[in-house]
């Protein structure tokens, strides 16, 4: 995948992203100072651990910088970022905040590659049947 982002950030305002277990241990053990699961996620509504927003924004997120605190450890679904499934409609797709998502996915053979991580992913980490 070709990492030329434009860092924006709109894709850290007003998040929806779910975490796996992994995500969260993981940003436990390398997060730099003291934090504990409930200070960046809760518990969804359908029971899935998200992500949670301060101001409007991912909890991570630095907003005077328009930088990620932990971007070398970010969730898995930061990482497919802007390829998104789209559970309504049983597909990924492009999502339509990022300004320039085909500078990140510039193909279909690179989004088709990377939708079936996600799908795995979901299956897997998340445990959501497709």
């Amino acid at each position: 995948m070709i990492n030329v982002c434009s860092d924006c950030g709109k894709c850290c305002l007003e998040t929806e992203m779910l975490l796996s277990q992994e995500d969260a241990k993981r940003i436990i053990i390398n997060f730099e100072g003291d934090i504990e699961q409930e200070d960046f996620c809760y518990v969804s509504r359908d029971g899935y651990l998200q992500l949670r927003n301060n101001d409007h924004h991912c909890y991570f997120y630095e907003l005077s910088t328009k930088t990620c605190k932990i971007y070398e450890i970010r969730p898995q679904g930061c990482k497919f970022y802007p390829l998104i499934y789209d559970m309504k409609e049983n597909k990924c797709t492009l999502d339509g905040d990022c300004p320039k998502p085909f500078l990140i996915y510039p193909n279909k053979i690179e989004r088709k590659k990377t939708c079936l991580e996600i799908i795995q992913y979901l299956k897997n980490q998340l445990k959501i049947e497709i």
